[in-house]
C-alpha cells in the first residue's frame, strides 16, 4: 500500500520554475513529499502529482493554449480540465488498498473538493467497458477520466444539488458509469457510491470564483466591436480587404462563442441500450427534454462533502476582504454527526490571521511568517490522520509568527496601472470554527504590521467571536 497525494495550486500558481520563486503552501508540501532520484521516499511507499493553477502556463506571453484557457476559465469550465489532470493521476497510480490525500489551495482547494465528491460518483476504474484492464496512461486513461468529470460529474452544474431531475439524473449517471468500469463499492452499499474516496482532503481557503465576469465583458465588448466595424464597412463601402478581415475576425468570434457553449451542454440517455437518433425530428422533444447548459454559479458552487471521506480540513482567512473570494462552505451537519467521536476530529475548520494568500502562501519568503502558520498546521494534521505519510523536514522549514506581516489584496490591486476594482466586503467569521491559537496571541499584541501602519489587531468581523469578544470591549 502506497500514498497517491495530489496537489491543486491556486489560481496562476505553478511552482518550481524559477530559484527564488514566490511558491503556495501547496507547492512547498509537494517539494517536500515528492519522490525522485534526489528524494530518500521510495515510489513504492508514496507517488505524488503537482497540477498547476488555473491560467498558469510554463510559457510566457501570448499562446493559443492560454487564450482557451481564460476564455474557459471566464466561464468557469477551466477547472473541469484541472480536474480531469488529477483524476486522471489517481487511476493511474491505484492500486487496492493506497491511501488517497488530496491537497488544494484557492480555486485549487475548490478542484480538490470536487475531485472528491466526484470520486463518492464514480470511485476509481477497474477495467474499460469491455472488461479488459484500465490503461495507465495515453488518451484512453484520459477519455475514462473526462466522462467521469464532464459527462457525471459535472451534470447539473450551477443547479442546486439536489434539484430534480439533474440530481436522480446525475445519480443515475453515476451508477451506470461504476457498473461500466468496475468501480462499485464493495460494502453493501447496493451501487450508491464508488469503490474508493479519498483518504484526507486537506485546503486552504477555498474560493471558488470560477466566473471572470471582466473576461466576460471584455469577450463580450470585442465581439461587439467586431460586428459594429463589420456593420461599418458593408454600409460605407470601406475597402474589401477590410470587409474580409472583420467578417473572419467576426466569424472566429462565433467559432469561439460557439464552442464554449458546447463544452457547457450536458445530455442524459434515458435508455442508454435504446439511445435517441439526433437525425430523426421524432427524437427531438426528448433529446431537448434532456438536455441542459452547465456552468458554474456562485450561489450554487458544490459545498458537500462526502462522510466517507477519511478525513478533511480547512484553514480559513479572517482578514481576506474581496467580495468576489466569500469562504465556501463545505460540509452538512448530518455529516458531522455520522463521523462524530472520531479520533482524529473527521472535519476540522479553522480560522487563521490574514488575507487570502497570508493562509495559502505565494508571497515573498520574507513576508510568509503569517502563511507559515497555516502550512505548519496542516502538515501537521496531514501527519496526525495519515501516519504513513513522508515529509522531508529540510524541505519543509517554517518560521510561523503570529505577529507577521499581513497584506491586503485590495490595497495591492490600487498599486498597478491596470486596476481591478475588488469590491470590498468583510468576511463572516463563523463562530461554530474556532481560532488558531496565533489569533489570540496576534489580537493580544499591541501592534502588528498591515500594508499601511503597524496597530492592533482588531479586525469587526471578529468582534463576536467568543474566542475574540474580550479584545473588543
Amino acid at each position: 500500500m502506497k500514498n497517491i497525494v495530489i496537489f491543486a495550486d491556486g489560481t496562476g500558481q505553478i511552482g518550481g520554475l524559477r530559484p527564488d520563486q514566490r511558491l503556495s503552501n501547496v507547492y512547498k508540501m509537494y517539494r517536500a513529499m515528492r519522490p525522485g532520484p534526489s528524494s530518500p521516499i521510495s515510489y513504492r511507499d508514496q507517488v505524488t502529482y503537482y497540477d498547476p493553477g488555473l491560467g498558469a502556463g510554463e510559457i510566457d506571453g501570448v499562446t493559443p493554449s492560454k487564450i482557451k484557457s481564460v476564455l474557459e476559465a471566464a466561464v468557469g469550465a477551466g477547472i473541469e480540465d484541472n480536474m480531469i489532470d488529477c483524476y486522471a493521476k489517481i487511476i493511474s497510480y491505484y492500486e487496492p488498498g493506497d491511501r488517497i490525500i488530496l491537497i488544494g489551495f484557492s480555486r485549487g482547494a475548490y478542484t480538490v473538493r470536487a475531485l472528491a465528491n466526484m470520486m463518492n460518483l464514480c470511485g476509481v476504474p477497474t477495467q474499460l467497458p469491455n472488461g479488459a484492464p484500465i490503461p495507465r496512461y495515453g488518451p484512453a486513461l484520459r477519455a475514462v477520466a473526462t466522462e467521469a468529470v464532464k459527462s457525471v460529474y459535472s451534470h447539473g452544474t450551477g443547479k442546486p444539488r439536489d434539484k430534480q431531475p439533474y440530481f436522480r439524473q446525475r445519480e443515475e449517471k453515476g451508477r451506470r458509469f461504476r457498473v461500466t468500469y468496475g468501480c462499485t463499492a464493495c460494502d453493501g452499499s447496493d451501487n450508491l457510491r464508488g469503490n474508493v474516496e479519498p483518504d484526507f482532503v486537506g485546503v486552504f481557503d477555498t474560493v471558488a470564483a470560477l466566473q471572470n465576469a471582466a473576461v466576460i465583458w471584455l469577450v463580450r465588448g470585442v465581439f461587439a466591436a467586431t460586428l459594429l466595424l463589420l456593420a461599418a464597412s458593408i454600409i460605407f463601402s470601406w475597402h474589401g480587404a477590410w470587409s474580409l478581415v472583420f467578417g473572419l475576425l467576426t466569424g472566429a468570434a462565433l467559432i469561439g462563442y460557439a464552442r464554449t457553449v458546447k463544452i457547457q451542454i450536458r445530455y442524459f440517455e434515458q435508455n442508454p441500450d435504446t439511445p435517441l437518433n439526433l437525425w430523426d425530428p421524432r427524437s427531438w422533444p426528448r433529446i431537448i427534454g434532456n438536455t441542459h447548459r452547465a456552468y458554474w454559479r456562485k450561489e450554487n458552487y458544490d459545498r458537500w462533502l462526502s462522510p466517507k471521506v477519511g478525513f478533511a480540513r480547512h484553514a480559513l482567512s479572517i482578514d481576506e476582504n474581496r467580495a468576489d473570494f466569500p469562504r465556501v462552505g463545505w460540509g452538512t451537519l448530518a455529516a458531522v454527526e455520522e463521523n462524530r467521536g472520531k479520533k482524529p476530529e473527521w472535519l476540522e475548520q479553522i480560522w487563521f490571521a490574514g488575507c487570502h494568500s497570508d493562509v495559502g502562501g505565494s508571497y515573498p519568503e520574507d513576508e510568509s511568517r503569517l502563511s507559515d502558520i497555516a502550512l505548519e498546521w496542516m502538515v501537521g494534521e496531514l501527519k496526525a490522520c495519515i501516519p504513513s505519510i513522508q515529509v522531508r523536514k529540510e524541505f519543509l522549514v517554517t518560521t510561523p509568527d503570529p505577529l507577521g506581516l499581513q497584506h491586503d489584496e485590495v490595497w495591492m490591486m490600487k498599486r498597478w496601472f491596470f486596476r481591478k476594482r475588488w469590491k470590498r466586503l468583510p468576511r463572516l467569521v463563523e463562530s461554530e470554527f474556532s481560532l488558531h491559537p496565533t489569533v489570540v496571541e496576534r489580537l493580544k499584541a499591541s501592534a502588528v504590521p498591515d500594508p499601511e501602519c503597524s496597530r492592533p489587531y482588531r479586525p469587526p468581523q471578529l468582534a463576536g467571536h467568543p474566542q475574540a469578544t474580550e479584545y473588543f470591549a
